[in-house]
């Protein structure tokens, strides 16, 4: 399936066209946003304006032909707070349907709810019981559910276009405007989700929480190929929030990482999140960049297709590799190995649950780089790995990630490596960790014939003993590992020795 996925939003309107194939993860072909500004004005006037529909409709236009260029299967079109209050929406669909054929299903805020909670699912592999708060321009949505099973949805009419029209008269806010505003925001939230209770997971997802997420990366001097999967630590976003509620539009236009489309409407968006961070007891909140998009996306399929496979981490990480037709028989035989090293040395060098999920998908990953080409392919893993999305692991988890896998091979990690920038000494520190393990679990299957059958290693005296099994001769795959055993001998100041156990067959 190639399917067109348009949101209707109080703010923006989205396109974004999927494939979907049988098997393997969904690749996006497409994007297209239109600030249509719905929203604007509905809820003094009850009513959508005329110059805000007539560019909906010449947005819609555009991505329908768009749509039909790209030669989509399925076209969903989904609208939500501004057009279902406005008195006029329905008069509004028909037009679309009347002038560019696109029927629209106007959806309510339970079913906004879940597109969300459906996207954050699957879109960062969550699973067990999580939250979703999904801050739009007309609503705010926050859904409760386990995976992708929605169990509550309570919806507020604390969009930030909403929130704009009725506090945003002054520039800047006065500080009776920023306590009307914040009393406000939080006695809605109170009202309607004060028995919620905070599951351990909260995702966010919607412009404003994109935007502050990429306000907060540039802050910090950095600049993410996307934010999704990024958190946004409480302590973080109250001071963002303090620095937005005291700011004039001249400000605000001068802060990095704001576009001008969201000028007016990231102070009380900041106020929103704020509060319902603080409603929940959360101390961060995890970026879900996809959004509702995804929710639609998600929900063709399950309509033609039945339901999708519960979200998984490694699933995802093994349909990355797939993209790039890695040798699933070597990575496997790669993970196994890395896995086993992993568990018998994690004591002696303080190693964490954490990192182990960081060494098994760097170890299903290492060798992507031949999709570009053999030579330097460590260094093209590392380019491959850190432009990708990975459900399940946030954007810094990535980089490590890709740091890892750039290290399987070639020098040992320096400062001035392209893959080290960024990294902390305590990130460093940890990539060189775990790709020294990795560097020996590759090394093991240095004839990807996947000879070596099992592993174990103890480190005493000096010494790192590697003890392996398997099917003989095993000669080529203990020189392997010994050549590449560079990295643990330097890190840990030990002799690596490979012995073949005596039961090897």
């Amino acid at each position: 399936m190639r399917i067109a996925a348009i949101d209707i939003g109080s703010n923006s309107i989205r396109l974004t066209i999927v494939d979907v194939p049988v098997a393997g993860r969904r690749i996006i072909r497409d994007e297209e946003r239109v600030f249509a500004r719905l929203g604007r004005g509905v809820l003094e006037s009850g009513q959508l304006a005329q110059s805000a529909m007539d560019v909906a409709i010449e947005a819609l236009d555009k991505m329908m032909r768009l749509a039909r260029e790209r030669e989509v299967t399925h076209v969903r079109a989904v609208a939500t707070a501004a057009v279902r209050q406005a008195a006029n929406g329905v008069a509004f669909v028909e037009r679309v349907r009347r002038e560019v054929g696109l029927e629209i299903e106007v959806i309510d805020g339970a079913h906004e709810g879940r597109l969300a909670l459906l996207s954050a699912a699957d879109g960062l592999a969550l699973d067990g019981d999580i939250a979703v708060v999904d801050i739009g321009g007309g609503s705010v949505e926050i859904a409760r559910g386990t995976g992708a099973e929605v169990s509550g949805v309570v919806s507020m009419p604390l969009g930030a276009v909403v929130l704009a029209d009725r506090f945003g008269g002054q520039d800047p806010l006065s500080p009776d405007a920023q306590r009307r505003l914040t009393h406000h925001v939080r006695r809605t939230l109170e009202e309607s989700a004060g028995d919620m209770r905070f599951p351990g997971v909260l995702a966010g997802s919607g412009g404003t929480v994109t935007t502050l997420a990429s306000m907060l990366a540039a802050r910090r001097g950095t600049t993410p190929q996307s934010v999704h999967g990024s958190r946004i630590a409480a302590g973080d976003l109250v001071e963002l929030r303090d620095r937005l509620l005291r700011s004039s539009v001249r400000d605000r236009e001068r802060m990095k990482g704001l576009p001008a489309a969201r000028v007016d409407l990231i102070v009380p968006g900041a106020v929103v999140l704020h509060e319902v961070m603080r409603l929940l007891g959360a101390d961060s909140v995890l970026v879900n960049a996809r959004g509702m998009r995804e929710g639609i996306v998600l929900e063709v399929i399950e309509q033609e297709r039945g339901p999708l496979p519960a979200a998984d981490r490694m699933r995802c990480v093994r349909e990355l590799g797939g993209r790039y037709r890695y040798d699933v028989a070597h990575a496997e035989q790669v993970r196994s190995l890395a896995m086993q090293l992993f568990d018998d040395l994690a004591p002696a060098f303080g190693l964490t649950p954490e990192d182990r999920s960081l060494l098994e998908a760097a170890a299903l990953l290492h060798d992507v780089g031949h999709h570009v080409a053999y030579e330097g392919h460590h260094k093209h893993s590392y380019h491959l790995i850190s432009h990708a999305e990975i459900p399940g692991f946030t954007a810094a988890e990535t980089l490590l990630v890709a740091a890892i896998a750039r290290y399987h091979k070639g020098s040992l990690p320096k400062a001035r490596h392209e893959a080290s920038e960024g990294l902390d000494d305590h990130a460093l520190a940890r990539v060189s960790r775990l790709a020294a393990i990795l560097r020996i679990a590759d090394g093991l299957d240095r004839t990807q014939a996947q000879r070596v059958e099992s592993v174990h290693a103890v480190c005493e005296g000096g010494r790192l003993v590697v003890a392996i099994t398997g099917r003989r001769p095993l000669d080529i795959e203990r020189d392997g590992a010994l050549r590449k055993a560079d990295l643990a001998e330097a890190l840990w100041g030990v002799t690596v020795q490979v012995e073949v156990a005596a039961d090897a067959r």
